[in-house]
Parts: C-alpha cells; sequence; structure tokens
C-alpha cells in the first residue's frame, strides 16, 4: 500500500465543488492500493457567504481522524489582513486585497504573514517528519499549496503531483491583473512536478502550452458523481408546480441572459403559466443575483442559500427540468453536469458550448440543446403544455463515477511513483 500525503483546502464539511473532489480520492483510493491523508483546514463555523469562508476557525488546534478510508487532519484557519478586505468595496480596499492577493502568491513562502493558508503547510511538514510519504497531492485552487507540495517534496525527495481544478495563471489573464509575473510563478513552481491532471481537457491544452509538456500527458480526471448517492430504486415525486432547477455556482462567462429571453418571450406568450425557476445555492453569488434581476423581473425565479448535497440532489429529482449554463467561448466541465447525469432528469443546456457538454449530452435521449432565447421559449412552450415528454433516464454508465475517476486518477499517481 503506497502512502499520499493530500494537500486541500476544500474538504468536508464545507460543501462545495472544490471540496467534492479531493474527498472522493480520499474515499475510493484505496481501493486502488494508496493509503490517503488529507491535510486542510477546519471548517467549523457556518458558510452563507463567500465573505464567511475567510473567518477564523472555531477550533485553534490540529485535530486528527483516522477513520477506515484513511486519515484527515484538520489545521487551524488564521485570516490575514487581505482576507480581512475581503467584502470591502471602496477603491483603497479592493487595490490593497489586489497588491496582496499577488504577494500572497509569489511571496508566501517567505513572508508568513501574508499566508493565511500557512498551517496547511506547517502541519504537512510536522507530518513528514514524523512519517514518510511516497507522494504529495495538491489540488488547486488555491494554486499556493501547488508551492507547499514543491517545497515539501524538495524538502523531503518525495514526487508531488499537481491537480488543477480551474485555470491558474490563465484566470489572472482574463482579469488581466498581474497576468505575467503569475505565469513565470506558476511554470516555475510545476516545472518539479512528476504528473499535472486536470478536470478539463481545456486545462490540459493551456498547462501544455504553458509549461512545454506534451497535452497527452497531462491526464483528464473528471469530477464525475458519487454513485450511493443515487438509488434509480428510489422514486422521488416531481414538485407540484412546473419546476426548473440551477445547481450551484453560475459564472459571469456563463450565458444565463440567452435563458431569461427565452424565458421572458415564453411568459409574453403565456402570461397565466404556473412555474418556478429555482436557483439552488445561488444567494453565495450575490453578483450573479444582481444580474439574474437585472435581466429579468420574473417573479418566478427564486434563490437559495447553499444546501447539503443530499439535499440538492432532492430538489434535483422532483424538479421537472434541469438547466446547464454554458458557452462556446469557454470549454469547460462543469461538475454539476455528473450529478445532472446521475438523476435521470431531463438536461437543458443553454448555450451549447460546442465542446465537451455537447459530446456528453449527445448520448442522452432526455437532453436538449438551446443556443438563442427563441428555441428557450419554443422548448419550455413545449415541455410545460406537454410534460409528459419530460422524462427520467435511467443512467447505466459508471464512466462518471467518482470511484471510476478516482481510480483513473490512483493508476497515473501509481505511474508516476514507480518513476
Amino acid at each position: 500500500m503506497k502512502k499520499a500525503l493530500i494537500l486541500a483546502y476544500d474538504f468536508p464539511p464545507y460543501n462545495s465543488i472544490g471540496g467534492q473532489r479531493p474527498y472522493s480520492w480520499y474515499l475510493y483510493l484505496k481501493e486502488s492500493g494508496i493509503e490517503p491523508t488529507v491535510v486542510t483546514r477546519h471548517w467549523d463555523i457556518p458558510i452563507s457567504g463567500p465573505n464567511d469562508c475567510y473567518l477564523p476557525s472555531k477550533n485553534r488546534v490540529t485535530t486528527t481522524e483516522n477513520l477506515e478510508q484513511g486519515t484527515i487532519i484538520r489545521a487551524p484557519f488564521n485570516p490575514t489582513f487581505r482576507d480581512k478586505l475581503i467584502g470591502k468595496t471602496d477603491i483603497l480596499s479592493v487595490f490593497f486585497r489586489k497588491l496582496l492577493s499577488f504577494l500572497e502568491v509569489i511571496s508566501s513562502s517567505r513572508i508568513a504573514a501574508l499566508d493565511g493558508k500557512r498551517t496547511i503547510y506547517e502541519t504537512a511538514e510536522k507530518l513528514m517528519q514524523e512519517q514518510k510519504f511516497d507522494v504529495i497531492i495538491a489540488t488547486g485552487e488555491p494554486f499556493i499549496l501547488f508551492h507547499y507540495a514543491a517545497n515539501l517534496s524538495a524538502k523531503f525527495n518525495t514526487p508531488w503531483i499537481g491537480d488543477y481544478r480551474d485555470g491558474w495563471s490563465t484566470n489572472f489573464h482574463a482579469s488581466g491583473a498581474f497576468s505575467f509575473l503569475t505565469e513565470l510563478f506558476e511554470k516555475q513552481t510545476v516545472k518539479s512536478a512528476s504528473l499535472l491532471t486536470t478536470a478539463a481537457p481545456i486545462f490540459s491544452k493551456q498547462i501544455a502550452e504553458l509549461t512545454g509538456r506534451e497535452e497527452d500527458k497531462i491526464p483528464v480526471i473528471l469530477n464525475g458523481y458519487f454513485e450511493e448517492k443515487f438509488n434509480p430504486e428510489n422514486v422521488v415525486e416531481l414538485k407540484p408546480k412546473f419546476s426548473i432547477a440551477h445547481v450551484g455556482t453560475l459564472y459571469p462567462f456563463q450565458r444565463i441572459e440567452t435563458f431569461l429571453d427565452g424565458l421572458q418571450l415564453f411568459l409574453d406568450k403565456n402570461p397565466e403559466a404556473e412555474f418556478e425557476v429555482n436557483f439552488y445555492g445561488l444567494n453565495f453569488y450575490p453578483d450573479q443575483i444582481a444580474r439574474i434581476k437585472g435581466h429579468s423581473r420574473a417573479s418566478q425565479i427564486k434563490f437559495t442559500d447553499k444546501m447539503p448535497h443530499a439535499d440538492i440532489i432532492m430538489e434535483m429529482l422532483s424538479s421537472h427540468l434541469l438547466l446547464l449554463l454554458a458557452t462556446p467561448d469557454k470549454h469547460q466541465i462543469y461538475a454539476k453536469v455528473f450529478d445532472y447525469l446521475a438523476s435521470g432528469r431531463p438536461i437543458l443546456l443553454v448555450e451549447n458550448d460546442c465542446g465537451p457538454l455537447e459530446q456528453i449530452l449527445s448520448n442522452r435521449g432526455n437532453a436538449t440543446i438551446c443556443s438563442n432565447a427563441s428555441d428557450v421559449a419554443s422548448y419550455l412552450e413545449q415541455v410545460y403544455f406537454h410534460p409528459k415528454l419530460l422524462v427520467s433516464e435511467v443512467n447505466s454508465d459508471d464512466t462518471f463515477t467518482r470511484r471510476n475517476q478516482t481510480k483513473r486518477f490512483a493508476e497515473a499517481v501509481l505511474k508516476a511513483i514507480e518513476k
């Protein structure tokens, strides 16, 4: 049995897509001959909005949980001055926050006061002084964890693996903030990694271009769904009112306006229609709520706080239609699509990404793709007045299970260790 030290910032009980990925490794790696030890932070306060993530943890000591699947070590979280500026919108605070964010990325190994995540590094370092690990795995973002892994790798002569859940300097480039220096720091950090993995093909392509590695040597490990949370024998009744559900994050580049315009066309033609559109968890992203409200005043649109994953699944199963938003400008694979597939409920993709989402959904008999408002309105009218067209399709393919994707990840990790 090989031993892996996993550095993960997001991790349960914090309910985030970023936390589900390392949690699946923790659950299933042992099945492939790798014993995981996860080092994360305490998530012991209620998280109702982004700013809550920067509040200090209640627990001020490091704790250890030894369970059948592996070990979880949780370190205290201490916010930095930059963290305390989160949520402030005046020009000076925003400027200093951006400056400190950049300095945190490039200087935190030398200036501990800039690094609110340093307890994860210190905990991992102490652990490696006490026991030997065969590999270090860091999942980002935050990508400072890659820097931790690279430092620990050099100090203890242990190979390390960097897992990209998202882009690093490519995200900075999109915002125009310190992109050049961030790109240099990224290349310098990951050059010592024995293996880099990603959550979508577009990231593999970008990383290959940045680092000079071969794209096919940067495996894509999809997020997937937890199969045990979807029991096809459980029958869940649909909501009494026609319901459209969107789950989780809404990104600025996703074409929500196309859907909202189509919804308005439908309402203009059918003003008496009784239905609801629920954006589950979007209260966590007030900017996106403002974006929706600024584009549509439809009273049928509702927003909720973050919810436990099990509750989200029940909301999906009881909804008539699941809304997936995308854009042809970004070929990303949003983690929610796998839960959507596992639920078996009909899926509406707006707009066509002309990429991986189209490829995944093209094999589903109850998935529909609309790329303009007129098509959205026509589709909504069709399924609203003929709800029998919206049928569940039992998911019989285990390709997208978290267990299967972890098995693929383990195979890549073991090969990296052998090298």
